[in-house]
């Protein structure tokens, strides 16, 4: 009995050996077989990659000078109090912690704080009407049809300022439109990053009237979308419409952490954009998620012409770190925790 349970013993340890032996081989011939692909595939991908980088020379498209982004970027004028106006924060939706998102009410909240640079939302109905709204403020309201298919006359009558936890400080308040927005803009020094979430062709060929006819669109608006083709389409017919591209967060950056083929992917995707897609499209400007972002991914958009601009932050100490450490422009929903603000100097 003691004999048997021993041989039984050794038969599965022997089993257990021929096992992982066989996993081994397999694991082995697997590396092999990708390594003799990648032997023969890398040649051909750098030979790829290269006439890319050829054929990008061609169809290049100018960037806007330097100094005409600088001087929508900075507003060097002082309020009556002396107060220099606020540099580094871009307030999204005109600041929608503070106020109805995309509402007028909003912007003049940002322009009564010295801040000069607000994004808004770029959207457009199923009647091809052009207006300033996110879907968020619809899913506020418990609408959950999506913006392209209600009609203008919904919105016509829908208030921005209901639904907002702030609302019953504000006015009601209709929905703000394009054309309104352009009109608002000839008599103010406001500086709007112009959002697009969603592309199509109707809204690209409203935008693109309007870069051709009003004067006002290339020195007040940033045009700004998460489509390189759609860029290049309008700096096709408008060169000295100054853009924005708007990195959506990775899906890479999900991955765990241990899982280093995320950083690998990360760096490619990110070095495919700097060096191809963003010298091609002309554009300025680069809106990248907060964590991906760092002090060397800064350097490396900057040394190919392209400013950087971190979303979304809203702490005091994180807007304190991008003034100071990587002096880099963010999006904020809230001017309240802007550091100049909570932190005074005393006059002497």
């Amino acid at each position: 009995m003691y004999f048997a349970t021993i041989f039984k013993v050794c038969k599965m340890l022997y089993q257990l050996f021929w096992f992982l032996a066989a996993c081994c081989t397999f694991i082995v011939n697997t590396l092999w077989l990708c390594c003799n692909f990648a032997s023969v595939g890398i040649p051909w991908l750098m030979l790829l990659l290269f006439l890319v980088c050829i054929g990008s020379k061609f169809v290049k498209l100018k960037s806007p000078a330097d100094d005409v982004v600088l001087s929508m970027l900075s507003k060097s004028e002082k309020g009556r109090d002396g107060s220099e106006a606020l540099y580094w924060p871009i307030v999204n939706r005109g600041g929608a912690f503070d106020a109805p998102e995309n509402s007028l009410a909003a912007i003049n909240q940002c322009l009564a704080q010295r801040c000069q640079k607000i994004l808004l939302d770029l959207g457009i109905t199923s009647d091809g009407k052009a207006i300033i709204l996110h879907r968020s403020t619809l899913e506020k309201a418990n609408v959950n049809e999506p913006m392209q298919k209600l009609n203008y006359s919904f919105f016509d009558s829908f208030n921005i300022s209901e639904h907002h936890p702030l609302g019953q400080l504000f006015q009601p308040e209709k929905v703000l439109t394009f054309e309104k927005l352009l009109k608002l803009l000839e008599s103010s020094e406001v500086t709007v990053f112009l959002l697009a979430s969603q592309i199509n062709s109707s809204l690209l060929e409203i935008v693109r009237e309007a870069a051709s006819t009003c004067p006002i669109f290339s020195k007040r608006i940033v045009f700004c979308c998460s489509s390189p083709s759609a860029i290049y389409q309008l700096r096709q017919h408008c060169p000295e419409l100054v853009c924005g591209l708007w990195m959506e967060r990775s899906c890479f950056t999900i991955l765990p952490r241990y899982l280093n083929t995320s950083t690998i992917l990360l760096s490619i995707v990110g070095a495919i954009y700097r060096n191809i897609i963003a010298p091609v499209i002309g554009v300025s400007l680069v809106f990248i998620h907060k964590d991906e972002f760092n002090a060397q991914i800064s350097t490396l958009w900057k040394n190919v012409g392209v400013r950087p601009i971190v979303y979304t932050i809203n702490s005091p100490n994180e807007k304190r770190y991008f003034q100071q450490v990587t002096k880099t422009l963010y999006l904020t929903d809230s001017l309240r925790s802007e550091p100049q603000l909570i932190f005074k100097p005393k006059r002497k």
